[in-house]
């Protein structure tokens, strides 16, 4: 991994802290007509997307617990919940995840296993931990885009 992408994975994810920052867990949870998520749930796909694809793929601990992966998961729904998860929460992890990538990266920590190769639902293939920090940029600035969206809605 370059200086550079994780620079760029900063900018987004920085971007992504300060739209919601300020938002109540009531604009989190909304779900806007015509919309199959909220606010909630982008922010807590991104965080464990992140882990799996780059921490997962490396056979490395993930930061995110085993019970919130499934809530998060492509092709779940805030619909799907039994409980709501606490939205303010979600949004306090975005930085410290951050902050922890750019220390583990900085340590080497993700050269010390080989990386799973992965295909994504997309298409792409991802052969090393490069391509998954640019991949997952490329994924959170999707995701950012959503947000923002739902904002627009709700804020």
């Amino acid at each position: 991994m370059s200086q550079v992408s994780i620079g760029m994975h900063r900018h987004i994810r920085s971007s992504i802290d300060t739209a919601v920052k300020g938002l109540s867990a009531k604009q989190l949870h909304a779900m806007p007509e015509g919309f199959d998520n909220n606010i909630a749930w982008n922010l807590g796909h991104i965080l464990i997307v992140q882990q799996r694809l780059l921490y997962g793929r490396c056979s490395l601990p993930l930061s995110v617990s085993e019970e919130m992966i499934p809530l998060y998961l492509p092709g779940t729904s805030p619909t799907d919940w039994q409980t709501q998860p606490d939205a303010q929460e979600l949004a306090e992890m975005l930085m410290p995840q951050q902050e922890q990538l750019e220390k583990d990266y900085a340590a080497g920590r993700f050269t010390e296993r080989p990386f799973e190769r992965y295909t994504t639902s997309t298409g792409v293939d991802i052969s090393d931990i490069d391509g998954a920090l640019i991949f997952n940029t490329y994924h959170e600035g999707l995701h950012h885009g959503a947000i923002q969206a739902l904002i627009n809605f709700v804020g």
